[in-house]
């Protein structure tokens, strides 16, 4: 003892002392550091107010004038939903597997979070989560995904900051709008779009189940993807939700047993509407630029789906027809077979895309009656016969060289069920070709097909193809012709003749008939119906060059691309499918120009109108301004261009069984271009074919390969529209067989020189001499020139 009494402590208790006061500075110091960086932390966080106007990024949707969604642009796929409108089955799928006492607790369930620490310490994994949906809220809105002891500090912050601002309703209904599901779609109503093609609140209790397992890992849970996996999860969600009272054991036992139907186009875009949809994406794009994709713009096309079907299909199967006329052209490529099946079909993927009921196919082996190939799915065909419109059949395929086909060679085939399920060799048309469909009154575009395949070439061949009309051109040179006093009735030499430089401003030209086949005067009726170069070449030159070419001006073509020359009566000049749609509209609603119209309307997603377009509905006496040609001109072009249909190159629109079907095929020079362009009913359309590197279609015309494709197209279009029975307008007599303008009957006369003309109407014919320069041409220069003549048929 020391000299007051008192024992010394012991050299440990002092020691100790030391560490309980230590380990208490230091705990104080950590609490001080920590409530500093709390406090810091707290006041850093970001605001959060902006969330009670939540308006995520929603996508742009393309609509058929029926309201049947044909495409969706944008980088997420959404729908936004506010909480009431979702369905209590789906909201209690969610809380059952993602947080079940999400009512109960506040921002952060610490028996949850007790709970999963124990769990993952036992078993040593990271196999439990703690984050309440609050928590994910505060990560999806605010912070990244990084898996750092930081980052979960600032969710837990971030929860509660938001849990003083927000209710719990407003919180999951954030959270449900907000996370990522898969295949693009953010927040469960675009899930139940893509995955089960319905609105959110026709979900089943089974398909909610599936859906609610998809946050935790929408790849590895993806019914699609991982259907096994994608089960197991929804099992257990269902019952849990048995355990937690939402379901009973009936409902239970219902969706354990239900079969999920898995939508299987989840891409909204309807690939037979493709070029229509892009002309509109387009469209929109001028609009609103770059808010075009996260505004939620709805937008209502003209675009009817029957006919935009129709087109598809008629335009492909026109294209396969006629590229199998010209035979088998051989295997598109080749890959090598010395690999295993499934190196194979990812090649076969990668390089070679299907294309509609065309499959790409890999050649595995070859026999004397049957090919087996692989598909892109990996599934194995057998190919025992050839598409029969092949030339020569299965016999006439190349037996070798590199037409022929071999173990690795890259082809087409197509199932055919005319005879049973048999696969049949096929292959991709080279040429390519359009459809365009407008209502004549309206101008709405009812169907637009631009091409055999977009996604192998998205050059829309309907609007900005500019190719020679070839025949189709000559109504606008008659009507033309009209207004210069040449009418049905009048006489046109049909006659070989040659055209001095003189007459044509260039050199000397003889233009031919299609077949060589020439008949002396005829009627000028009579040579649109045949179809005869002659009579439209003499018609262009009696009404003046210029006047043509500038009065076609007036129905939409481009005066650049068609240019004055005599040679333009033959459709020289160069148009585009919808153009030439548009032109033939005057013709079939009496004389009026409808500008082309395929967007109806933008609704943004609350349903207010962005932008409306009334389109040419008006009646005829509110069309004043718009007028074009003549009512009379356009009823006598009518009338001669049914006859086109009744009696001439267009009779095989007959089989369409209406009496005011018009129309009129075209080949352009060396049959490089096929047309057929008419109407019937209130509807015009307009069919084109050719190859992009312009070349021959073969011994043809637009009569035996468009028209068949216009008239298949036209049935579909034409359901449940009545005939068009016009009346006669003012200023019109009937004359002599045919009709008149009303005042050449009264004293009025044509003054016309040329003696390849026949007109009851004729001036004192003009006797002015010959032009010098026509005779200063030698006899053989002439011949030389003759040589080189320009010649268009059909």
């Amino acid at each position: 003892m020391n000299e007051l009494g008192k024992q010394p402590q012991s050299k440990l208790v002092r020691n100790l002392k030391f560490l309980l006061g230590l380990s208490l500075g230091l705990a104080l110091a950590a609490m001080l550091v920590g409530g500093y960086w709390l406090r810091q932390a707290w006041q850093q966080l970001p605001a959060v107010e902006h969330l009670a106007q939540y308006q995520p990024a929603l996508p742009l949707r393309i609509y058929s004038s029926e309201g049947i969604l044909l495409a969706e642009y944008g980088e997420e796929r959404r729908e936004f939903l506010p909480l009431e409108q979702i369905p209590p089955v789906m909201r209690q799928a969610l809380l059952a597997i993602e947080d079940a006492r999400f009512y109960e607790h506040g921002a952060v369930d610490f028996f949850g979070l007790l709970r999963a620490t124990l769990a993952n310490v036992v078993t040593g994994q990271h196999a439990q989560g703690a984050s309440t949906i609050t928590m994910q809220v505060a990560r999806d809105f605010f912070l990244t995904r990084d898996k750092t002891m930081q980052r979960k500090l600032m969710e837990i912050l971030m929860a509660y900051k938001l849990e003083q601002r927000y209710s719990k309703d407003k919180l999951l209904e954030l959270y449900m709008n907000q996370i990522y599901l898969g295949e693009r779609s953010y927040g469960f109503a675009a899930a139940s779009s893509i995955y089960f093609d319905k609105p959110l609140e026709q979900v089943t209790v089974a398909e909610a189940a599936m859906l609610a397992g998809l946050p935790k890992a929408p790849s590895a849970y993806n019914p699609v993807a991982n259907p096994q996996r994608a089960q197991v999860r929804q099992h257990y969600i269902l019952q849990r939700m048995h355990e937690l009272g939402y379901i009973t054991a009936d409902q239970l036992q219902q969706a354990l047993a239900e079969q999920l139907v898995v939508n299987p186009r989840r891409n909204p875009s309807v690939r037979e509407a493709a070029y229509a949809v892009e002309q509109a994406r387009q469209i929109v794009m001028e609009l609103y630029q770059e808010r075009a994709y996260t505004s939620g713009l709805d937008v209502t096309t003209t675009i009817r789906m029957a006919p935009q079907m129709a087109a598809d299909k008629q335009l492909r199967t026109g294209l396969i027809e006629a590229q199998a006329r010209r035979g088998y052209r051989g295997p598109e490529g080749s890959l090598s077979v010395d690999i295993d099946a499934r190196e194979s079909v990812r090649q076969l993927r990668a390089a070679y895309p299907d294309s509609g009921e065309l499959r790409a196919a890999l050649v595995t082996a070859v026999g004397p009656k049957q090919i087996s190939a692989l598909l892109r799915d990996g599934r194995t065909i057998q190919i025992g016969a050839v598409d029969p419109r092949f030339v020569g059949g299965w016999a006439k395929l190349p037996a070798s060289g590199k037409r022929s086909i071999v173990p690795g060679s890259v082809i087409r085939a197509y199932l055919d069920n005319s005879k049973g399920e048999r696969w049949l060799l096929g292959q991709m048309p080279e040429m390519e070709g359009a459809l365009v469909s407008l209502d004549a009154e309206s101008g709405d575009i009812l169907a637009l097909a631009g091409g055999f395949d977009f996604s192998r070439n998205p050059f829309d061949h309907a609007v900005q193809a500019f190719r020679q009309p070839g025949s189709s051109f000559k109504p606008f040179v008659y009507s033309a012709a009209l207004e210069k006093g040449y009418f049905p009735g009048t006489l046109v030499d049909d006659a070989q003749r040659v055209l001095r430089p003189a007459e044509t401003g260039a050199r000397a030209w003889r233009p031919r008939n299609y077949g060589n086949n020439y008949e002396g005067f005829i009627t000028v009726r009579r040579g649109l119906m045949r179809s005869k170069n002659l009579v439209a070449v003499s018609l262009m030159q009696a009404a003046g060059a210029d006047y043509v070419q500038q009065y076609a001006t007036r129905f939409g073509f481009l005066a650049e691309r068609n240019p004055v020359s005599l040679p333009l009566a033959l459709g020289a000049g160069a148009v585009t499918p919808l153009q030439l749609a548009q032109s033939y509209a005057a013709f079939a609603n009496g004389g009026y120009h409808t500008a082309p119209r395929l967007i109806k309307q933008i609704n943004d997603r609350s349903g207010r109108v962005l932008y409306s377009d009334a389109g040419n509905s008006q009646t005829a006496a509110q069309k004043s301004g718009k007028r074009i040609i003549s009512a009379r001109n356009a009823f006598v072009m009518d009338s001669m261009l049914q006859d086109v249909v009744k009696s001439g190159t267009g009779h095989g629109a007959k089989v369409l069984g209406r009496s005011d079907t018009a129309g009129k095929t075209g080949t352009s020079n060396n049959a490089y271009d096929a047309w057929f362009a008419g109407y019937s009913s209130g509807v015009v359309s307009v069919v084109w074919l050719g190859y992009d590197q312009p070349k021959s279609l073969g011994a043809t015309t637009g009569g035996a390969l468009a028209l068949p494709i216009w008239s298949r197209y036209m049935q579909v279009a034409l359901e449940g529209r009545p005939e068009q029975i016009r009346n006669e307008p003012q200023g019109l007599i009937f004359s002599d067989g045919d009709y008149v303008y009303s005042e050449y009957l009264n004293g009025s006369c044509l003054e016309d020189g040329n003696a390849f003309i026949q007109s009851d109407f004729k001036c004192e014919p003009d006797l002015a001499a010959a032009s010098p320069a026509a005779d200063a041409l030698g006899a053989a220069q002439e011949r030389e020139q003759i040589l080189k003549l320009f010649s268009t048929e059909e």
